[in-house]
């Protein structure tokens, strides 16, 4: 059916909150931050669904739009802006130094994603040349990469068989993470920021050599995001350099993408590629207001804590074919998006997810208050994490789902270990001593406990 004037009264009106969440939010404090990037995307997604919702195309039965309803919207905006509740702190509670941890773990955790970078470099550059060219030159060259990942996508989520890769990519963020903290350093070690550097184009070419967008989205949502967050830390000077290398590569970027966009749905003859291109933006929105509080069913964590449920139930799906089939009797499923918040829905239903989002978003709240306008290492990385989440899944679906609870875990790990050794320090100021060698590289730490 047709969108009527109701329909574009509601859609009309979620944009123009966000609109006014973003007046508010820097109604006392004018900085831009993460805040201000997380925040302006949504209200850009929702302009893109007020496009979509107009757009005739997307009324047929493929896409099985239905009218709007009030509350729906109501919902995601409160959930939205609890996840945001950290962000929103932070940014009224600006610190003016971030605290570093001498820690070798943050070197040796460094050095082992440059060494699995540099190991899959030869591979990702030999796919880029023809990889590439092929992008440009043939118009069906990103569906037929595309569709290759997804016949293979029936055999995947079983037995891990590239152990460096998966190491790789589930610490993907991190990777950036470091790579602006160890830049926020007085003395900064050249060889790791820049070992890291190539970490994030591996990061970013080995998708586009796939045929996929979503990883490349992704890394460039949390480029964008890191920066916004680390850049009150910076020198003036890296923020030119940051800013000259951001928009060079976001360019670069533009035009393999744009090549894979246009060869996915080229052969689309009842639309346009732009057509698509909204309605890839502005889709989440829509169907969560449609499906994301009633969905006949819920799909009981199968999609947001995938690995944690095949580890106690054997019947947990372990690709999304395999839950798209096995959960036949949702309206919907992640072959659309719905946003992080409809992911949580559908997988615990409305009240679990509502509880899941205020306990978590409580306990990080109080993990990230701050004393003297200083910020610990550990603060900044639990803070990162829920930005991460905000940012990458606001328009699309829970960035951290399936095998990328990988991720969640490698960011638990990491927060615990920063935590406790901060713990340690402060609870025996006189007994530990940490001295650092003259090696400029790799700090050493001698650790003497008094008799």
């Amino acid at each position: 059916m047709n969108p009527t004037l109701s329909d574009n009264i509601l859609i009309c009106g979620y944009f123009l909150i966000w609109i006014v969440t973003f007046v508010v939010y820097h109604w006392k404090f004018h900085n831009v931050d993460a805040g201000t990037t997380i925040i302006g995307s949504y209200f850009l997604y929702a302009f893109f669904s007020i496009i979509t919702l107009n757009n005739p195309i997307f009324f047929l039965d493929y896409y099985d739009f239905k009218p709007l309803t009030l509350f729906p919207f109501i919902y995601l905006y409160i959930m939205l802006m609890i996840a945001l509740s950290p962000t929103i702190y932070h940014h009224y509670h600006p610190v003016d130094k971030l605290v570093p941890l001498n820690t070798k773990l943050l070197y040796i955790l460094s050095v082992a994603l440059i060494i699995s970078a540099v190991v899959m470099l030869p591979e990702v550059l030999m796919n880029f040349q023809d990889g590439i060219i092929k992008l440009i030159t043939d118009t069906d060259a990103g569906k037929d990469a595309y569709s290759e990942q997804l016949e293979e996508a029936s055999d995947s989520g079983g037995v891990a068989t590239n152990v460096l890769s998966i190491f790789f990519n589930a610490c993907s963020e991190i990777a950036i993470f470091m790579w602006f903290y160890f830049m926020t350093m007085r003395k900064k070690n050249l060889w790791l920021i820049f070992g890291l550097l190539i970490c994030i184009v591996v990061a970013i070419l080995q998708p586009i050599m796939l045929g996929q967008r979503g990883p490349v989205m992704y890394t460039v949502m949390t480029l964008l995001l890191a920066y916004t967050l680390f850049r009150r830390f910076l020198s003036k000077s890296i923020n030119r350099i940051v800013n000259i290398a951001g928009i060079i590569g976001a360019i670069l970027v533009i035009v393999p993408i744009s090549a894979i966009t246009v060869s996915r749905f080229s052969t689309m003859k009842q639309s346009t590629v732009t057509d698509y291109i909204n309605w890839y933006i502005g889709q989440g929105n829509i169907y969560f207001n449609n499906y994301g509080l009633d969905n006949n069913g819920i799909r009981y964590g199968d999609r947001t804590f995938n690995l944690i449920k095949r580890l106690i139930d054997p019947n947990a799906s372990i690709n999304f074919m395999d839950r798209r089939a096995y959960f036949h009797n949702l309206l919907i499923n992640d072959d659309v998006f719905t946003t992080f918040v409809g992911d949580f829905t559908i997988d615990f239903g409305p009240v679990v997810a509502f509880l899941i989002f205020v306990v978590f978003n409580l306990l990080v709240l109080r993990g990230i208050q701050t004393k003297n306008k200083e910020m610990k290492v550990h603060q900044i990385l639990l803070l990162y994490f829920t930005m991460c989440i905000c940012m990458q899944g606001g328009m699309t679906l829970f960035p951290f789902s399936d095998t990328a609870n990988l991720k969640m875990a490698c960011f638990l790990m990491l927060y615990l270990y920063l935590y406790l050794y901060e713990r340690l320090i402060k609870k025996y100021p006189k007994r530990i001593y940490i001295v650092k060698q003259k090696s400029k590289k790799f700090p050493k730490i001698n650790i003497s406990v008094k008799k």
